[in-house]
């Protein structure tokens, strides 16, 4: 048995060390050199990641120090003055009133349409379908003045032109035989709370857009005739840690 396992080996030498190698060089392949390979190829990704995101927080970095503090704090204060945090009823109320004096009109009755709960910092809020389109909660109310035919022409052109902002969804009028004009106006006022969580160091910043920065222009040049009367600043809280903060 012995010398035919010799002869065979003699013979067929170089076919059996071909073989042996080949087997090696099949293992080390598979259990070396393809997770090796998926292993660089992982890496890879990793490091395009990485770039990817340094390069995010560096553009977010260069826009953050641009960006003044003071700034950012006045056009926040001025976009709550004009939809504010929570349903904010008094301000509707001042604001109404302001405008009232302002035009001369007697205001006979306002009324909420739905007060539900007015705290709603505290509530959940549920959205309908067009509330979610424009991105605010509304606040649906319903009043009824009464004046002259310029000063009712004069309140009711210029409740769409006040920092309080309001959406007139209908509107009654009629003018008695001695001359006096009553409106019944049925308006929306919008709240909407400003976000309680911190983004992520990934969060993408982008500066305000040339439509956005026209809004806000425009909503400067509303005046305030709410008499003062202002919502103040609910700060952020919860989310994660600030992590640039030391």
């Amino acid at each position: 048995m012995d010398r035919y396992i010799r002869r065979f080996l003699r013979t067929y030498q170089g076919f059996v060390i071909s073989g042996v190698i080949l087997f090696f060089g099949t293992l080390a392949l598979v259990f070396a050199v393809i997770p090796g390979i998926r292993a660089t190829g992982d890496l890879y990704d990793s490091l395009k990641a990485v770039e990817r995101d340094v390069g995010a927080l560096q553009g977010k970095l260069a826009l953050l120090v641009a960006l003044n503090e003071e700034d950012i704090r006045d056009r926040l204060i001025l976009l709550v003055s004009a939809v504010p945090q929570e349903k904010s009823v008094p301000t509707v109320f001042s604001t109404i009133e302001g405008l009232s004096q302002q035009t001369g009109v007697s205001i006979i009755d306002l009324s909420l349409a739905s007060p539900g709960t007015l705290a709603s910092m505290s509530a959940t809020i549920r959205q309908s379908a067009s509330e979610k389109k424009i991105g605010a909660s509304a606040l649906p109310f319903v009043l009824t003045a009464s004046g002259t035919y310029d000063q009712i022409r004069g309140f009711v052109g210029k409740i769409n032109a006040i920092r309080r902002i309001f959406d007139v969804t209908n509107f009654d009028i009629s003018i008695s035989a001695t001359g006096v004009t009553q409106v019944r106006l049925a308006l929306t006022a919008f709240y909407q709370p400003l976000p309680t969580k911190v983004g992520s160091i990934q969060a993408q910043v982008t500066p305000l857009s040339q439509k956005e920065e026209a809004i806000l222009a425009k909503i400067i040049q509303y005046p305030d005739v709410s008499g003062g009367f202002t919502e103040s600043l609910t700060p952020v809280t919860g989310g994660k840690r600030d992590p640039f903060s030391r």
